[in-house]
């Protein structure tokens, strides 16, 4: 069944945070991107709608240091009080409002931070991206003789692994998003 892509705004039937044509746009002016991703027209293919759609559900379950405008809305943002990272000096402000994204935007880091998800998903081809990768810190194993060791506590997982999209969402998450607080009994 072909996939239709909704990015309104905190709609209840929004699958995507940006367009077919913000995506086209975005990969337009990259220098890499994975073998047959479209670059030009209006219209992705399915696959790169389903890779959209698989990155707004990744957002979706993100800890994001704001808050849902509405119940109903289907995805993560817009967000109230959603503090603008790239708004200028609060010194230079006439309105401290500038400092928020407005309550019905979806700001382009968010879209930009999907995008790069979804191209990470279609370069990943058959592999599931999002699954922990078993062979990533092995340092030693031996199967005959071969061996292999692994380094403990080294495996970059979640967003790490994936820099150019935590750059972009990064100062809009939480920060306590995937820690534990430790509190002293």
């Amino acid at each position: 069944m072909p996939i239709t892509i909704v990015a309104t705004p905190g709609g209840a039937l929004s699958n995507s945070f940006c367009t077919e044509l913000e995506f086209i746009a975005y990969t337009a002016t990259l220098a890499i991107v994975p073998t047959g991703t479209t670059v030009s027209g209006s219209t992705c293919t399915e696959a790169e709608k389903k890779a959209l759609v698989m990155a707004f559900r990744a957002f979706n379950n993100f800890a994001w240091a704001a808050g849902r405008t509405d119940s109903i809305q289907s995805g993560s943002w817009p967000q109230l009080y959603a503090l603008n990272p790239d708004a200028p000096s609060i010194y230079g402000l006439q309105d401290l409002t500038d400092l928020y994204y407005a309550d019905d935007e979806v700001p382009d880091r968010v879209k930009n931070g999907q995008i790069e998800l979804a191209l990470a998903v279609i370069g990943g081809g058959t592999v599931d991206i999002f699954a922990v990768d078993q062979q990533q810190g092995v340092i030693e194993k031996t199967i005959d003789v071969l061996t292999t060791r692994w380094q403990p506590y080294t495996r970059a997982v979640g967003l790490a692994k994936y820099p150019q999209v935590l750059a972009y969402i990064g100062p809009l998450l939480a920060s306590s998003a995937g820690s534990l607080e430790m509190v002293r009994v």
